[in-house]
């Protein structure tokens, strides 16, 4: 292969790798794709490097190949991972508003972290994590008394997930780029 094709497939992995993902396998399979379109292109009767050139330009630019695999790879996720964060976020709550219970230490904690672990698995959206664990325990706050005081506490405890899911992908973006 020629240098055009490998500066694409790098490009390509470190467009996969701002995206969170570990997609080697996908780099390899375009590798195989494009092979094939040159050697078509060369049996078309196109120089090797205008058949590479074509390769290229029909397979797209590496940012939006890698967008459209990231959107395609976390389109299954999603729903599951948001369905899980929301079941999560709802027991956290429970947990938090019983009479006895009184750490929001621990509350703001486990709310943190689950969010942290959220957007570790599912870079592309960590703010939809962050509320689907979040929100509970101020809407409970909110509706069951609502003041001034209870939508800015609320505003106060969505930022523990809010800083955890972003904190997880950060930390996923930090692991595919090294």
């Amino acid at each position: 292969m020629n240098a055009a094709v490998e500066a694409y497939l790098a490009d390509l992995a470190r467009e996969l790798r701002k995206r969170g993902l570990f997609a080697s396998r996908f780099v390899e399979e375009s590798r195989g794709h494009l092979v094939d379109a040159v050697e078509a292109g060369r049996h078309r009767g196109l120089t090797p490097e205008a058949a590479e050139q074509e390769a290229l330009e029909r397979f797209g630019a590496p940012g939006m190949v890698a967008a459209q695999f990231a959107a395609e790879r976390f389109r299954v996720w999603n729903p599951l991972l948001f369905a899980a964060a929301v079941a999560l976020g709802i027991a956290i709550a429970y947990v938090d508003s019983r009479p006895k219970w009184d750490d929001a230490g621990i509350t703001a904690g486990f709310l943190l972290l689950s969010a942290g672990l959220f957007g570790l698995i599912g870079p592309q959206r960590p703010w939809l994590w962050a509320l689907g664990i979040g929100i509970w325990i101020p809407l409970h706050g909110i509706l069951h008394a609502w003041t001034a005081g209870s939508l800015a506490g609320g505003l106060v405890i969505l930022a523990f997930p809010m800083a955890g899911a972003y904190a997880g992908m950060a930390a996923r973006r930090m692991l595919a780029s090294g």
